[in-house]
């Protein structure tokens, strides 16, 4: 009975797509805002730039969004059945709750109400065979970072006269339309382990994070890389620690000694005297070589910020992107 319950849910889901919408209108909704937990430069670098669970996240690469994915929820990867649109499928503990996630490449400029995408839900209902028992009042939830979500959902009835607990979730952000579809059995809907998967999932999606799409619609893999590297060699610098500094120099690193005795007296005294700010001032890329250059600026109260300016040569060694030689004059 419960294999034939999870076959007919899992057959059921592929019956559902995400509605071609390209923005919403903006209604109130009184929810708690919630906190950011992720911030882009603490995203981590997908292996080969696929999406997937990483850290406990979701990360989406090729449209560039992020958000946590419940704890003990079972990532289920894509078969050759899956809609077109579809880019991530996620089930509870038992396999019994599934939610699927789609996106779709939509113009900009074409508002449509909030009646409009009612309607379009229902006839997609309508076609795909489902009969609509009772709608829920669509609502609207928060975000951090984008839009809002907006939330609508259906007691259903398929054609063998099953109940199901159907919920639509969509984000219109710039040319993009996210779609998030939760199917419950509908004896299961009312029950605390149902309850539970819709408010985590609730959870999950407000949570959304944005970021740099890593492919065509963004920047290249390389790219990223590269960016990741000369980013966290600034932080490196602004945390006089020479061991963290270190950890970017390549092992045949010429003037070890030299770099780490400027390094100590450019960030010596008392730490609370004085602010560092680092950051990258030039780079050149050239495949798997770069020129990039740093300034490294010290601001101490009631004086002259001083400014010091250092030029690398780095490559991308076994993988990883190393500083190589020291490229300034004396």
């Amino acid at each position: 009975m419960v294999k034939s319950k999870k076959n007919n849910l899992n057959n059921l889901f592929f019956l559902f797509r995400a509605f071609a919408v390209t923005a919403f209108c903006v209604w109130a909704f009184a929810g708690c805002k919630p906190k950011p937990k992720f911030s882009e430069a603490d995203l981590p670098l997908p292996p080969g730039a696929d999406s997937g669970v990483y850290d406990g996240q979701y990360i989406q690469t090729d449209y560039g969004f992020s958000f946590p994915l419940p704890p003990k929820w079972q990532w289920i990867r894509l078969s050759a059945e899956q809609e077109v649109d579809e880019v991530a499928r996620f089930a509870d503990p038992t396999g019994d709750m599934i939610a699927r996630v789609s996106v779709q490449l939509v113009g900009e400029g074409q508002a449509l109400s909030k009646k409009a995408w009612e309607q379009s839900s229902e006839q997609d209902l309508e076609n795909h065979q489902f009969k609509i028992q009772k709608e829920d009042a669509a609502q609207e939830w928060k975000t951090e970072d984008s839009g809002p979500w907006v939330e609508i959902s259906y007691h259903v009835t398929d054609v063998r006269g099953a109940g199901w607990f159907d919920e639509e979730w969509a984000l219109g952000k710039g040319d993009l339309l996210i779609g998030v579809h939760a199917l419950v059995p509908g004896d299961e809907a009312g029950t605390e382990p149902g309850k539970k998967f819709l408010k985590v999932l609730e959870a999950a999606l407000t949570q959304i994070h944005w970021y740099m799409p890593i492919g065509p619609r963004g920047i290249s893999l390389d790219r990223y890389e590269l960016q990741q590297f000369t980013e966290g060699f600034c932080r490196a610098l602004e945390s006089r620690s020479g061991s963290k500094v270190g950890d970017y120099f390549d092992d045949m690193y010429p003037d070890r000694s030299k770099w780490d005795t400027w390094y100590q007296q450019a960030v010596s005294g008392d730490p609370q005297t004085f602010h560092l700010k680092a950051e990258l001032s030039g780079l050149v890329i050239n495949g798997d070589l770069a020129t990039a250059t740093f300034t490294l600026t010290r601001t101490e109260a009631g004086s002259v910020p001083q400014k010091f300016e250092k030029s690398f040569s780095l490559s991308k060694k076994e993988g990883n992107w190393k500083i190589m030689v020291s490229l300034d004059k004396r």
